[in-house]
C-alpha cells in the first residue's frame, strides 16, 4: 500500500500496489513516466509532470471530496479529468476518459507521502515533441512523441 495527500491534507488516498513490500520495491517502474505536454505543464506549474499510472481499481479515496476539471488534450484530442483539492489546489491525479480499459489514474508522484518513489528514474518520457529546449532527455527512458502508441493512454 502507498498513501498520498494534497498539500493541506484534506484529500487523502491510498494505492494498492499488489504486494506487501515496501513502496520503493513494489512500484511497477514501467508505469512511471514524465510528460512534456502543455496540459501537464499547466496542471503542475512545472516544465514536466512526474506520473505513476495505476489501475483505477487500485486507487481509493480515503478522505475529502476532490474537485474535477475536464478538458481535452492539446494534440491527441482525448478528454481527461483533472482531480484536485478544492481548498489548496494540489493536483492529485488525472483520468483519461473513454481511453484505456481498464480505466487508470495517472497520479502526480509528488503527492505520494513516501518520497522514495521520487528517486525512481522515469522509464518513459511522453510528448517529447513539446520538451523545452533547455530540458534534457532522461537517460535510458523510452522517448514517445505522444500517447497514441501506448496501451495505457499515458
Amino acid at each position: 500500500m502507498a498513501n498520498g495527500s494534497c498539500l493541506c491534507g484534506k484529500i487523502r488516498y491510498q494505492i494498492s500496489l499488489g504486494k506487501d513490500a515496501p513502496l520503493e520495491s513494489s512500484i511497477d517502474l514501467n508505469q512511471t513516466s514524465t510528460c512534456h505536454c502543455r496540459p501537464c505543464r499547466k496542471i503542475t506549474g512545472a516544465t514536466t509532470s512526474l506520473n505513476l499510472t495505476v489501475p483505477l481499481s487500485d486507487f481509493a479515496l480515503l478522505a475529502g471530496t476532490p474537485k474535477t476539471f475536464t478538458t481535452r488534450h492539446c494534440d491527441d484530442g482525448f478528454e481527461f479529468s483533472m482531480v484536485f483539492c478544492g481548498d489548496c489546489g494540489s493536483p492529485i491525479y488525472d483520468m483519461p476518459l473513454g481511453g484505456p480499459q481498464p480505466p487508470v489514474a495517472v497520479i502526480q508522484v509528488g503527492t505520494l507521502d513516501d518520497g522514495g518513489v521520487l528517486e525512481a528514474t522515469p522509464v518513459t518520457e511522453l510528448n517529447v515533441k513539446h520538451r523545452l529546449g533547455w530540458v534534457r532527455e532522461v537517460g535510458g527512458a523510452v522517448q514517445r512523441q505522444g500517447y497514441t502508441d501506448l496501451k495505457t493512454g499515458y
